[in-house]
């Protein structure tokens, strides 16, 4: 088979390349602009297999990038994201995502043996539909969008994903759309909550940590989990043309809770103050999938405890080495 993935350089991208180019039947193309990171030794280390190869390019430009029409499986995940980088640039945010969207719909329609392109949108587009109360919690994949009339700067990435969906389905192409739920692991970035409380907890300057939005909770997904169901759902020919969540129905933990699993594993005797600013990044105040329709793809089971040391240890590792 033949892959193409989009901001393969990226955590699940090149998590799903990994696992994907273990069987040396398939060939493997990453594409990224290298916008997010530096090339570090996992990317470096993955890309010399010998059925995978890397073409750093623009998306606007892939046509011209890449001349085959062999692709039997698309993966869009490039996109504009993270908080802090969204907030201070709503307006390229929203223009870059929805034209890389465009440009990859008119590129897989170029493919002639195409079976699926799956397009990753996010969590983020039940955020206001949640909070008004008008969809279930855990949710499901079905609702309604509600966008606010705030202008809030964060919502730019949600309604470019809003958008990217519409895209795909007023599109004549097969497709699966995924709406990631906080997946983590190794490598996943350091404007995380994950990342950011390990730093907190190892700085020697103070003998205690702020922790942000205290009472939020979520529910995480390991990333060896979440590529699992991706793979799963992207590879079955019954669907096509449909939206699943990906991520874990576990008991969601409050971030607070978090912070005190990061603190055990750490062994740390650091105290857990709360600042005073609440959501001062308009985060949603809960976030956990209904994944009935999900989790009947895998027989997998999700290890939140063993997932987060793993997470932790690498975090340790890098920030003191």
């Amino acid at each position: 088979m033949n892959y193409l993935i989009t901001g393969g350089a990226g955590f699940i991208g090149l998590n799903l390349a990994n696992v994907l180019s273990n069987d040396t039947g398939n060939k493997i193309v990453i594409f990224d602009n290298l916008s997010k990171q530096s090339l570090d030794e996992d990317f470096k280390k993955i890309i010399k297999r010998k059925n995978i190869k890397f073409i750093k390019g623009d998306l606007k430009n892939i046509s011209k990038t890449i001349k085959s029409k062999s692709f039997d499986y698309v993966y869009h995940f490039a996109a504009i994201l993270g908080v802090k980088k969204v907030i201070q640039n709503p307006y390229s945010t929203l223009i870059e995502n929805i034209i890389s969207t465009k440009k990859i719909i008119e590129f897989a329609k170029k493919q002639k043996s195409l079976k699926n392109i799956c397009f990753t949108s996010t969590s983020e587009v039940y955020a206001k539909t949640l909070e008004s109360g008008l969809t279930k919690y855990p949710t499901p994949e079905k609702v309604d969008f509600l966008i606010k009339g705030d202008f809030n700067e964060r919502s730019s990435y949600a309604l470019s994903k809003i958008v990217g969906e519409y895209l795909f389905n007023y599109s004549s192409l097969k497709f699966v759309i995924f709406r990631p739920h906080n997946i983590f692991g190794p490598r996943m970035g350091f404007a995380h909550v994950m990342p950011q409380l390990v730093k907190k907890f190892l700085n020697k300057k103070k003998n205690f940590i702020f922790v942000d939005n205290p009472q939020h909770k979520r529910t995480f997904c390991h990333i060896d989990y979440a590529i699992q169901l991706i793979l799963k759902i992207s590879h079955n020919k019954k669907t096509s043309r449909q939206v699943y969540n990906i991520g874990t129905s576990t008991k969601a933990i409050s971030i607070n809770e978090l912070a005190k699993h990061i603190k055990k594993i750490l062994n740390s005797n650091k105290k857990i103050r709360f600042t005073k600013v609440i959501n001062k990044d308009h985060s949603p105040k809960k976030r956990k999938p209904e994944m009935n329709k999900s989790k009947v793809f895998t027989n997998h089971t999700h290890n939140f405890e063993q997932g987060l040391i793993s997470t932790v240890k690498w975090y340790e590792n890098y920030y003191l080495n």
